[in-house]
């Protein structure tokens, strides 16, 4: 029987467990505060946005300053070259091994119902009649940091009361700009519902199909973000909208967290961002409590959680091995018609419905005509763009790509998602809310899988319609809430002064002739030296994509009517859009007298913020703009009457010939 203890060593026992009992407390502590601090860092301290090279060259070396910067028509050709070699190789494929019995596509794209496809391509699809269909859009070719890059246009025919709105539509892998030639006529026809349609960029990425691939390693998708922002200038349009999906998603979505005041708003039919801290959390609690997470529509998309793990695991060797050795892969694909089209065609088939494995035919022939299937593939193989293509994923899955921690910055750029049932992909909107901070919408479809615009495009188009008005809704509520609050400030602020010193207020300008401005060799001129003549005020610079066409344009109006109708041309250079007019009043005078610019030119200035010119502060708040009265960029341009009255605003894509109806108005 133990000894009970006596009253001394109860009394030392005590003394020693309360000498050790701080320090336990003190490391238990020390621990939760580490692991508090740990969380704190993942959920609430976001990685600084990277600095880009938005002129970094991609292309060959050396670097070629006078490249030709162009934008050039591109019509696609199948050539009879090319298309004897593809017929020759695909009728001297060698046997295929059959597959196993009920198999299906559960081992990869089932080689019987292969045979049936390759005997398709080789004798019964229309290559003439296919290279018309192809073309049947506008394509160009301009470069880009040293890179050709390719892209469709399409600009709508509509009435002059119908806004058109850019929209940037990106791709991904293993798809290519077919994918959009269906939705392209529902994007570009008006609509009663509302007042805008769609002009639409569809480029072909950097290294896809008819866009050339990069020189040396980096070209990663946060670099092509660069691209094709790049792409846009080029084209005239400094703010847009973006629609993307796989590829063209996170493309798209680095655009937004980049360059948020070029990005209107950002659609993607692939909501998904790589933040493993958000998406653990979720997907622990939805594991406990479901409703918390999902809605129950949505339940099985993410539960049970081992399912879709089990399924990415079976699906997703071809990621590991093209983000890994894409070259290897590259070359049998090159090599081979039959390879390349078994390759991706099992990609559409499995990525559409998983279930669709189950099937020998892999159910391709139910969402898909067959010759649209292989316009993608003929995109690949008449191009030799599958390895390039491929490297996208070496690019963006490595070690320096992850180190940019893209999806962890937050954008405020307004974002809509679509989610399509079968997506190979699921994200709930509690996770993506933690990047895209206005994330206003997700869109749950009962039906579809990964490429939503070839396979649904109606679908998609009415989701794409939806989500820019509520965009554009957004947007004016922002305007409006910053303008009152604005105005309170002001308002406060005068009164104070008022008060303090008792200096009456100065009557406001009502005209322009109200202003005294400096002209390029800083001498004052009073506006008032204009009474009489309509006027046409811009703000220009030197090295923007818009340049080229508005000067030449501007000039033409010049010459036009400066003497038969006494119009006159007050240009302000200005550096506050993309750094784009960064040169002295000196090289900026040496700029213009290149290009034989006959119009008024004045001193450089600020058109925006608080140092904005008071010029353009009246200007701006006599006209007001369509997304509030702030300037969205280069080659803005108002309409002055005869009595110095602001009367008419154009925005910066707007070209100069196509205001002259507006300025018969005022003659």
């Amino acid at each position: 029987m133990a000894k009970k203890p006596n009253k001394r060593e109860h009394n030392e026992r005590t003394k020693q467990t309360s000498i050790f009992f701080p320090w336990g407390k003190i490391l238990f502590s020390s621990i939760i505060g580490i692991i508090s601090y740990m969380v704190y860092q993942q959920l609430c301290v976001h990685p600084s946005l990277p600095k880009m090279n938005l002129n970094q060259w991609w292309g060959p070396y050396p670097i070629d300053n006078y490249a030709d910067v162009s934008i050039r028509p591109f019509k696609i050709q199948f050539s009879n070259v090319m298309v004897n070699d593809l017929k020759e190789r695909l009728l001297h494929r060698r046997p295929f091994s059959p597959p196993l019995e009920d198999a299906g596509f559960t081992y990869g794209f089932n080689t019987n119902f292969l045979t049936r496809i390759l005997d398709f391509w080789q004798n019964k699809y229309n290559f003439k009649e296919r290279e018309n269909f192809l073309n049947r859009y506008n394509h160009y070719k301009t470069s880009i940091q040293g890179l050709d890059i390719h892209y469709m246009h399409v600009k709508p025919k509509v009435d002059p009361n119908i806004k058109v709105l850019p929209l940037l539509m990106l791709h991904g892998w293993p798809g290519s700009i077919r994918e959009f030639y269906e939705i392209i006529p529902k994007l570009t026809t008006p609509r009663p519902e509302y007042n805008f349609v769609f002009e639409v960029i569809a480029p072909s990425l950097p290294g896809f199909g008819f866009s050339q691939a990069a020189a040396r390693p980096g070209l990663g998708s946060v670099e092509m973000a660069v691209i094709m922002r790049n792409l846009m200038e080029r084209i005239g349009h400094p703010q847009y909208y973006i629609q993307g999906g796989d590829w063209g998603h996170s493309v798209g979505s680095n655009m937004a967290t980049l360059f948020p005041i070029s990005v209107l708003g950002f659609h993607t039919n692939c909501p998904i961002i790589l933040n493993p801290p958000h998406s653990i959390m979720h997907y622990i609690l939805g594991y406990i409590w479901p409703s918390a997470v999902v809605s129950p529509i949505e339940k099985s998309r993410m539960f049970p959680f081992f399912d879709h793990v089990s399924f990415w695991l079976e699906e997703f060797g071809y990621m590991h091995l093209q983000a890994t050795k894409p070259d290897t892969i590259g070359i049998a694909l090159t090599d081979s018609p039959a390879g390349l089209a078994a390759y991706i065609l099992e990609k559409f088939s499995t990525w559409t419905n998983k279930e669709n494995r189950k099937a020998g035919d892999g159910n391709l022939l139910d969402k898909y005509a067959l010759s649209n299937l292989m316009d993608n593939i003929m995109i690949y193989w008449s191009t030799n763009s599958i390895t390039t293509s491929m490297r996208m994923y070496a690019e963006s899955m490595s070690k320096r790509a992850f180190s940019l921690k893209m999806d962890e910055i937050p954008t405020e750029v307004p974002t809509w998602g679509i989610k399509f049932k079968h997506e190979i992909m699921y994200q709930p909107d509690g996770v993506l809310k933690s990047k895209y901070k206005n994330y206003l919408h997700s869109t749950v479809v009962e039906d579809g899988g990964h490429f939503a615009a070839f396979e649904n495009p109606g679908i998609l188009a009415d989701d794409v319609f939806a989500a820019v008005y509520t965009f554009q809704q957004f947007q004016l509520s922002r305007m409006k809430e910053k303008g009152i609050a604005q105005r309170t400030d002001t308002e406060e602020s005068n009164s104070d002064v008022q008060k303090e010193t008792e200096i009456p207020k100065q009557e406001a300008p009502k005209t322009i002739y109200d202003f005294t401005v400096k002209d390029l060799q800083g001498r004052e001129v009073k506006l008032d030296k204009y009474k009489g003549f309509v006027l046409i005020i811009v703000n220009v610079a030197t090295y923007c994509g818009l340049t080229d066409s508005n000067y030449k344009q501007l000039n033409d109006l010049y010459e036009k009517y400066a003497y038969s109708r006494g119009l006159r041309i007050l240009a302000f250079p200005c550096n506050q859009f993309g750094g784009q007019e960064p040169g002295t009043e000196e090289e900026i005078l040496e700029f213009t007298r290149s290009r034989s610019v006959q119009f008024d030119l004045f001193e450089k200035i600020e058109v925006n913020g608080d140092n904005a010119h008071p010029l353009w502060q009246f200007l701006k708040t006599s006209v007001k703009g369509t997304m509030g009265d702030f300037i969205k960029w280069n080659f803005s341009k108002f309409i002055v009457d005869r009595n110095g009255v602001p009367v008419e605003r154009f925005g910066p894509t707007v070209e100069p010939k196509d205001i002259e109806p507006y300025l018969a108005k005022y003659w």
